[in-house]
């Protein structure tokens, strides 16, 4: 039972307060008010304000955040702190401003004394009115006290936070310009108060922070009156990061939808609203109570707007009501039908597109659905068959029906000498559209299904948008337990889980099964990754489970079923594939039983060693740009990555024992199924993986071979395997590098050269020339015959000089082909040991 039941008589009174000044830390405060600020918003910092002298003359009102030990604990300094905690912007810095706002941790209640004086400028709340034990009581002045309490949850939304604040003041609990909650400051124990000579040292009077109260326990035990009224959510800090809001305020041509529902403000203001029995309904008096049977005063109930009752609905059980609905009770209430919407209102006029286009964007932020991606505007959508959130471009029509439904688009019409409603017109949806520049509009990369690891290692557990990594995270912050510091033990005890789901997988070596354990950890941070390897299966047989491997990597990618593709014929197909798939932004691609070996086509190498994919889009004459943050998988029989997609491309090896594997007894044959039935915990066994690396100094293994390419997925999905003792990961990797036919071929050719020009430069006809007419031995000739550059017995000159600008900057055997500089014709080449 909460103190707000048992201690109604609670009033608070100057016997309850210790004598002593209770010695508190400033930093075990904070400790105390934002202990759950992690598991609820990320990044986000509470921050303080520090400053010697005067208030109203020496202030200086920088934030700093609380890390967590760099409290300000100077007795002779003005100490403050803010109520709510804060994101930072795109350059980490924090500010203690609405836009930044994350989550309230903290109500205080300014200037509460035991006497009250009469005509003091600022308002002051009576000891009598405190009627709930505080959690702390600080004297910031003689006589004058801040009273604070704890919050057991943080309050999310910026409009909840502002509507409490609001409610305190009407209920004279507050002074009408204490207003802010998103940005006010409080006092802190360790300081002063530098208004006073000598400065007032303020003194820590109660201290309970084992209390912690929520909103309806507060509600219920300051009595405050509190409507609960409908609001339009706010955007938070984690939405809008560091966009520029010009439309923010209201002005000619916007007017942001009200937080305070009106009807719910008239209903109570002549004594008809009860309660809130549910999310956006509320029991009521019925207006017309007096014409019921016996005036029976029940079975009345308001609704508050919504997408299909634009301007609320209204329902009473009784044979007198029938037939009365919203539009009677509105004009009961005397409210304009318009003014009943609950929406901005957007008034177009000539010569206003720019604010016009700020408003829209801004309205559409406050969704959190819309973003701008390379300057275009997409949007966040979960399909109806898959159920997969993926992002798609907006398109004129279906930005006209949303806009339609967010905002309340008007006009002045000169014949009837009034404003009007109207549709958001073709001009202004275009500029919205075709722009190329979105201030309201947060940018964001992709998708990702499971939390996040931040920079320090720490896992962040909270869904949504994430300014910080421009991504959106989509999964149930329930299910998901990982550990704040997990240590080499822990990590161990989580690869040993992940390694249960591979025991009968019959891997080649070990190395192939720490290759598949590093591809579940890619396929976990893939999105947060900037570049990765594609993973391939091979085995010899069929059904010796290479279909079922990928399956169960993309498992941990998404916990939906991806789709097989077969593998693109040429370099054409390959970008129109690779285009449609990544603009959606999926967690996973499949190409399954490759019939070929994987080729360097230009349009798959760009997608996997670089960030973003663009390419025109099918059916239009403009190109649109992709993030590549998307797993790609492959397998096939005796097939894998050949010339330059040897670097690029991750291969497991299996091979089974059995003459005909697919005829295997599997103990597990429903193992994907119990994956994704037990998705969460097996990606946070993943996520203590790489987070308990991190967290012991991102350690390093001396003798590892660098992979330039994808330094940072080297770092977070093959290091941690190293540092708990598996093989490397990537050793496949290296020894197809090694065995390129294609590099061999090359070695053979530069060895040729290397013997006869032994250093001196050479050019095309050089070669060519000196190769026919020396003799050399027939095997010698065939290197260059193998490679294509010969014809008819004797060198091609046209196909060796394409070949040598391809093969400009390679080195095989230890030398190095280098283009030289050259003022004649010709092209001039040596080989550099």
């Amino acid at each position: 039972m909460s103190e707000t039941q048992n201690q109604k008589g609670y009033v608070l009174s100057m016997g309850l307060l210790s004598n002593e000044r209770l010695e508190v830390s400033n930093a075990e405060f904070l400790h105390e008010a934002f202990a759950i600020s992690a598991a609820h918003c990320g990044d986000c910092c509470p921050v303080t304000v520090s400053f010697v002298g005067n208030p109203s003359r020496d202030a200086r009102w920088v934030a700093r955040p609380f890390t967590g030990n760099d409290a300000p604990e100077s007795d002779h300094a003005n100490n403050y702190f803010a109520l709510s905690a804060f994101m930072p912007d795109l350059e980490g810095t924090y500010h203690r401003r609405k836009k930044s706002f994350a989550a309230q941790f903290v109500v205080a209640l300014d200037d509460v004394t035991p006497v009250v004086v009469e005509g003091k400028q600022k308002a002051q709340i009576p000891f009598s009115r405190v009627s709930l034990p505080p959690t702390y009581v600080l004297e910031t002045s003689e006589g004058n006290f801040q009273v604070g309490y704890f919050l057991r949850e943080p309050i999310l939304d910026r409009g909840e936070a502002e509507d409490l604040s609001k409610a305190i003041i009407a209920s004279g609990l507050s002074d009408p310009g204490a207003g802010g909650p998103c940005a006010r400051l409080m006092r802190l124990p360790i300081g002063c108060n530098g208004k006073y000579q000598p400065e007032f040292r303020c003194r820590l009077r109660l201290w309970a922070p084992e209390r912690h109260y929520t909103i309806d326990e507060l509600r219920e035990g300051l009595q405050i009156r509190f409507l609960g009224a409908s609001r339009v959510k706010q955007p938070t800090a984690a939405l809008l990061g560091n966009a520029h809001q010009p439309a923010a305020e209201g002005n000619a041509v916007y007017t942001p939808a009200p937080t305070t529902n009106i009807v719910l403000l008239a209903l109570s203001e002549r004594g008809l609203l009860k309660r809130e029995v549910a999310p956006g309904k509320y029991e009521l008096t019925c207006p017309w109570v007096n014409e019921h049977t016996g005036q029976v005063d029940s079975g009345a109930v308001y609704w508050v707007p919504d997408e299909n009752h634009p301007h609320g609905a209204f329902k009473c059980q009784h044979g007198h009501c029938i037939g009365r609905g919203i539009s009677e009770l509105l004009d009961y209430l005397g409210i304009d039908h318009e003014a009943a919407l609950m929406k901005a209102r957007i008034t177009t006029a000539p010569g206003e597109v720019n604010r016009i286009v700020a408003a829209a964007e801004t309205e559409l932020a406050r969704t959190e659905l819309y973003f701008q991606r390379s300057g275009r505007v997409v949007r966040l959508e979960r399909s109806s068959i898959t159920g997969n959130l993926q992002l798609q471009e907006v398109n004129a029509n279906s930005l006209l029906v949303d806009l339609s439904a967010l905002t309340r688009w008007q006009h002045y019409d000169g014949r009837s000498k009034k404003v009007v409603p109207c549709d958001p017109s073709p001009k202004y949806l275009s500029a919205i559209l075709e722009s190329g520049r979105h201030q309201a509009l947060p940018e964001i990369i992709g998708i990702a299904r499971q939390p996040m690891i931040d920079g320090r290692g720490r896992v962040s557990k909270k869904a949504g948008y994430n300014a910080a990594n421009k991504l959106y995270a989509d999964f149930d912050e329930r299910a998901y337990e990982v550990l704040d510091s997990p240590t080499q033990e822990d990590a161990l005890k989580a690869l040993a889980e992940l390694e249960t789901l591979l025991e009968e997988f019959p891997f080649e070596a070990e190395c192939d099964k720490s290759a598949a354990l590093s591809a579940i950890l890619t396929a976990v941070v893939r999105s947060q990754l900037k570049l990765a390897p594609m993973i391939h299966v091979q085995a010899h047989l069929p059904g010796s489970g290479k279909s079922y491997l990928t399956a169960l990597i993309a498992a941990f990618a998404t916990g939906d079923e991806v789709a097989a593709s077969s593998f693109p014929k040429d370099d054409e197909e390959c970008r129109k594939f690779l285009h449609s798939q990544l603009l959606a932004s999926p967690a996973a691609i499949i190409f399954d039983n490759l019939t070929t070996d994987i080729y360097a086509f230009k349009s798959l190498c760009m997608a996997i060693t670089e960030p973003t994919f663009n390419a025109r889009i099918l059916g239009s004459s403009r190109t649109a740009e992709a993030s590549t943050r998307t797993l790609i998988l492959s397998s096939g029989n005796n097939v894998g990555p050949v010339e330059d997609m040897t670097r690029r491309v991750l291969t497991i090896y299996l091979n089974p024992a059995e003459p005909n594997p697919a005829e295997r007894t599997f103990q597990h044959p429903n193992l994907i199924d119990e994956l994704r039935a037990n998705r969460a915990h097996f990606v946070s066994c993943a996520l203590t993986v790489i987070s308990a690396w991190m967290l012991a100094g991102r350690p390093r293994t001396n003798c590892m071979k660098t992979l330039n390419s994808f330094m940072q997925w080297g770092e977070w999905c093959r290091l941690p395997l190293l540092w708990l003792g598996r093989s490397d990961p990537a050793t496949r990797l290296f020894e197809l590098m090694a065995n390129d036919p294609e590099r061999e071929q090359t070695a053979r050719i530069f060895d040729v050269l290397h013997r006869v020009f032994n250093g001196s430069t050479f050019s095309v006809k050089n070669v060519a020339t000196k190769i026919h007419f020396s003799g050399f031995e027939d095997d010698i000739f065939d290197a260059f015959e193998e490679a294509g550059l010969s014809s008819g017995g004797s060198l091609d000159r046209r196909r060796l000089g394409w070949w040598f600008r391809r093969k400009n900057g390679w080195t095989a055997n230890g030398l190095k082909l280098v283009k030289l500089p050259s003022s004649g014709k010709q092209i001039v080449y040596r080989l550099e040991v």
